[in-house]
């Protein structure tokens, strides 16, 4: 396979598609932290998780997209994409994610305090 300028800035492109997807991927940890207050063993943990499912996927995407080779810039571009998404659309959507927990959480009380005034009354 005859790699051409057209062919690695294809394969750029995808690695910074990868890394827009490990982005999401990794703020459903993020997402999942918030939810559920975990501390700091279990966010290593979850990191490790992460960074272990992330690196394997990175190397069969690689071997996939690039014929087979493993190239030191698609990695390179895989974490550019990570950050791209990480500290502009990964803020947004992390931000719109605790907006919305926190109308639930809302709600959630809400109707915890009419159930508790509710069996007062039955008392």
């Amino acid at each position: 396979m005859e790699y051409t300028h057209i062919t690695n800035l294809v394969s750029m492109l995808q690695a910074l598609l990868a890394g827009v997807g490990m982005g999401v991927y990794y703020d459903c940890f993020r997402f999942w932290r918030r939810l559920f207050q975990c501390r700091w063993p279990s966010v290593a943990m979850q990191d490790l998780v992460f960074w272990l499912t992330s690196a394997v996927a990175v190397f069969f995407i690689c071997i996939r997209w690039n014929g087979g080779y493993i190239r030191i810039y698609f990695v390179f571009f895989v974490m550019c994409g990570w950050m791209l998404y990480f500290f502009t659309v990964g803020r947004f959507a992390f931000f719109v994610l605790d907006a919305i927990l926190n109308f639930t959480n809302r709600i959630f009380k809400m109707v915890q305090n009419k159930i508790v005034r509710l069996l007062e009354k039955i008392n």
